[in-house]
């Protein structure tokens, strides 16, 4: 299911929250260039900083927006309670 080039696109986030039209630029820049995969909310930073609801948003995003490319999303956080709550 993964092969070839994964990418894990940033979640851009300013000071009112998360920037949903800079993600949304991010999927399209990746999805032209046909990646092979992507990792939404990992190894990008703020990822673990962000409210469920604001997790649950972007990744709703990467589905309307990647097309059929395949992604894997980061259930990690940074308390112990967000790593229960994302992972179902």
């Amino acid at each position: 299911m993964f092969t070839g080039l994964s990418a894990f696109p940033l979640t851009p986030v300013t000071a009112s929250g998360v920037d949903e039209q800079g993600f949304i630029k991010i999927l399209a820049r990746l999805t032209a260039a046909r990646v092979d995969s992507m990792g939404i909310l990992g190894s990008t930073g703020s990822y673990a900083y962000l409210t469920r609801e604001q997790r649950k948003r972007i990744v709703t995003l990467a589905k309307q927006h990647a097309g059929d490319i395949p992604m894997m999303v980061c259930v990690g956080g940074g308390q112990y309670r967000c790593y229960f709550a994302s992972g179902r």
